[in-house]
Parts: C-alpha cells; sequence; structure tokens
C-alpha cells in the first residue's frame, strides 16, 4: 500500500510579500515572493545544461502575485507582476522550498 502525496487544499497570501499554502496533511507553509520567485525552475531562470540558477531574491523586491492557476494535480503556474508566468512549480518543489509559517505571539492583557 503506498500513501499519496499531500496535496495544495488552499492558498491565499496573508499579505502583500508571502504565498501561504496549506496541505492535505494539515501542513502550511509559507513562501516570502520574492524567494519564490527566485526558485521560478524555468529554462528562462535556470540554465537546462548547467542547472545554474540565473536570478536571485535580491532581484525582485516589491514583487507581487498576479496568478495562481493549477496545472493538472500536480502543479502550479505562477504569474509575477514582473511580468513573468512561465514557471511550473510542481507540488514536490513548493513542499521542499516551504517554510513553516512563524509562530504568532499570544496577545498579552493590557495592565495598569
Amino acid at each position: 500500500m503506498t500513501m499519496d502525496a499531500p496535496v495544495p487544499v488552499d492558498a491565499r497570501l496573508p499579505d502583500e510579500d508571502h504565498l501561504l499554502i496549506e496541505w492535505s496533511d494539515g501542513t502550511s507553509l509559507i513562501y516570502p515572493l520574492d524567494q519564490l520567485r527566485a526558485r521560478c525552475p524555468c529554462a528562462q531562470c535556470v540554465d537546462e545544461w548547467t542547472g545554474e540558477v540565473r536570478v536571485s531574491p535580491t532581484m525582485f523586491p516589491g514583487i507581487t502575485l498576479k496568478s495562481l492557476e493549477e496545472v493538472g494535480n500536480y502543479a502550479f503556474q505562477i504569474g509575477f507582476s514582473d511580468g513573468h508566468d512561465t514557471g511550473i512549480y510542481t507540488h514536490e518543489l513548493l513542499r521542499r522550498i516551504g517554510a513553516p509559517p512563524p509562530e504568532k505571539e499570544p496577545d498579552t492583557p493590557f495592565t495598569v
């Protein structure tokens, strides 16, 4: 018997700089948009022959998300505000590069 790989069940922007994806196994992962753009796996961003990454997060200050489209049952095609939209981000890649969201600090009561 094989276990199915987790799949995204929700994706949203908790703020203008991050994408949050919730997965079918209960995991939530966050993706800073500048880093997500820099991890684009397309041939324009990664040399097909050498594997050299041609972009870095510092190239995308203030980048925003323009589109997030499902590709079959295995990936998202993501469009960014710089016009780039050719990267196909597989679920496997997204699981590998995501980080757990920071813990929210508990509300502290105001005392006098």
